[in-house]
């Protein structure tokens, strides 16, 4: 499998992108920034802290998913990202890993995921845990989910980003995601809820975040047989990033309802 893997990976350069803002708004704006800006760059690989934050998928219900009273006792930011999937909360315990290259339309979406979540596999595996994908975009260890990811396809570029429970807060996540455990008919798109595990107390010892960061890095580095460089972002990509932070996620009619402004790019 990883001889597969490394062939279809090493097809060009890899660069790194460590970068991470302190507002769960800009981190998805440079998100989408990322497949909408003309970069020439073949592939991407994103490593990024969110503050305590409630993500919601493309299509989904704010309101069926998080307790909202509690966000705002808490100081939680909810914000929409533009791919599609379930409700996740980020604090700086979770490490957001995204990987973006060029769409290749003969490949099937699920064979793509677990491409791109053989990365993460391996990092557990370099750290003592055995794993396994579960379709559409989970990775499960003893059958409870330390990592979930979502995706998104433009003509160009295709984007994959996963969040990896290192040491989260799961109690937080528990109360802040209840309301997506209540099972109701709706047009939206519900999370699947599922137990969860930290990676932390996967291994019974605790590994800081620059630890864990630098095993995924090597991961990149062994399934893509490339050398990966760390660089900076683009000014393409900053001017988009800029333009989509102030005209979508940081309005209330995106975050709250998935109705972007007038002006959204």
């Amino acid at each position: 499998m990883q001889t597969m893997v490394s062939q279809r990976l090493s097809q060009a350069p890899w660069r790194i992108l460590d970068l991470s803002y302190d507002s769960a708004f800009q981190n998805l704006a440079f998100e989408e920034a990322l497949v909408r800006s003309d970069s020439n760059l073949a592939h991407t690989a994103r490593v990024w802290v969110n503050p305590p934050a409630v993500i919601v998928g493309r299509f989904q219900d704010v309101k069926s998913e998080i307790d909202l009273e509690l966000c705002e006792r808490n100081n939680i930011q909810i914000a929409r990202r533009f791919t599609g999937g379930g409700a996740v909360y980020h604090d700086a315990g979770t490490l957001n890993f995204t990987i973006v290259k060029p769409t290749r339309p003969n490949l099937p979406l699920l064979e793509s995921y677990k491409l791109n979540a053989s990365i993460v596999q391996n990092c557990l595996t370099l750290l003592g845990l055995n794993s396994e994908f579960v379709a559409p975009n989970s990775i499960e260890v003893s059958g409870r989910k330390i990592c979930g990811a979502a995706a998104g396809v433009t003509r160009d570029y295709s984007l994959w980003h996963s969040s990896i429970l290192v040491s989260t807060d799961l109690e937080i996540l528990r109360r802040v995601l209840m309301p997506s455990r209540v099972s109701y008919g709706s047009s939206y798109i519900r999370s699947n809820w599922k137990p969860v595990v930290n990676l932390n107390d996967a291994l019974g010892r605790n590994l800081s975040m620059a630890q864990v960061k630098e095993s995924l890095l090597l991961s990149v580095e062994k399934i893509s047989g490339a050398k990966p460089q760390l660089m900076q972002p683009t000014q393409a990509e900053l001017g988009q990033m800029h333009a989509l932070l102030n005209d979508k996620y940081s309005t209330y009619n995106w975050n709250h309802q998935g109705t972007p402004s007038a002006a959204q790019i």
